[in-house]
């Protein structure tokens, strides 16, 4: 998690602990910081069949999006399915996850003014503001510098005409 830059005290005993909004949201932020990347998913979750606990069940996950400026964070329970269906639900469920942050960022940048991204080092996101038990979070982040990535480019492409469903 080091390489990520998730904080340590997220982990400690009474916090969110690894499957939780504040880690999955360090996790892809971390992400997309350290690959150089436009968008980042992060995935945490209980795939099972062992690791549930009292207030976190077999089957959920905590996924999060980071693009830009701007994070999704969303929780989802799938149930006591067997480990192989988890992973595969929670694959499913980041990339539409993925599809609609792209989306909603879409249309922020058709109604305002063209911003400027960085590829410098993001600030830490205060995830004091937002209520752990929420199955969702959304926000955005500020980030230093003003070194412009291909994300304009990315949002004039309509994305849905330029995959073939039937293969």
């Amino acid at each position: 998690m080091r390489e990520l830059g998730v904080e340590k005290a997220a982990f400690d005993e009474g916090e969110a602990g690894a499957v939780s909004h504040e880690v999955a949201v360090q996790m892809a932020r971390g992400a997309r910081y350290q690959s150089d990347s436009d968008v980042a998913i992060s995935i945490t979750g209980i795939a099972g069949p062992g690791g549930a606990t009292a207030e976190k069940e077999v089957g959920r996950v905590h996924v999060a999006v980071v693009t830009g400026d701007y994070f999704l964070v969303r929780r989802m329970d799938f149930g006591g399915n067997d480990r192989l269906d988890n992973k595969r639900s929670f694959a499913a469920f980041a990339l539409r996850l993925a599809l609609e942050a792209l989306d909603r960022v879409v249309e922020v940048e058709e109604r305002a003014s063209k911003a400027t991204i960085s590829e410098e080092e993001p600030s830490s996101i205060d995830t004091s503001e937002f209520d752990p038990s929420d199955e969702e979070w959304e926000g955005s982040m500020s980030w230093k510098g003003s070194k412009k990535t291909v994300a304009e480019e990315i949002s004039k492409v309509d994305l849905a005409s330029l995959t073939d469903w039937d293969e």
